[in-house]
């Protein structure tokens, strides 16, 4: 351990600067700062920290039978956690939901497998919700009558 001899004037500057710094930090960064818990710290400030978003909704393959892929392509700086898909038919019931799974080989592709019957004729909207590892969410909407 090495020991330095501070002059009373030297000490006393110190002092005072620690003071300084200690009410700089607490005006400018800690007055006003959420906290960890609060719902508001949790949320992706716009431009700071990008949402995700949901590029693509694919429904090519969607026929409004049990089991009919509907695909999805996501981008997102900070890793998706999850993404929603919510069914709802031309009145806006919902018709199903649920999570899409990630592809296991690419991590901005998705799939979402249709679990209810829809009959042929029938507007429905697909919704998807991505959210990312910072609580940030994106959604994209799709429309389609089935044949």
């Amino acid at each position: 351990m090495t020991k330095v001899i501070l002059t009373q004037s030297l000490f006393n500057y110190r002092r005072g600067m620690v003071e300084l710094v200690r009410q700089t930090v607490r005006d400018n960064y800690i007055r006003g700062v959420n906290t960890y818990h609060s719902p508001e710290s949790l949320r992706a400030i716009p431009h700071l920290l990008p949402s995700p978003k949901v590029e693509v909704i694919e429904l090519e393959d969607y026929t409004g039978q049990i089991g009919d892929p509907i695909f999805f392509a996501t981008s997102d700086d900070f890793g998706m956690s999850n993404l929603y898909v919510v069914i709802r038919d031309d009145q806006g019931n919902v018709i199903e939901s649920g999570d899409a799974a990630q592809f296991d080989d690419c991590s901005d592709c998705w799939d979402y497998r249709a679990t209810v019957a829809v009959p042929s004729g029938t507007s429905v909207t697909v919704y998807a919700i991505a959210t990312d590892s910072l609580w940030g969410a994106g959604a994209l909407s799709a429309r389609l009558t089935l044949l």
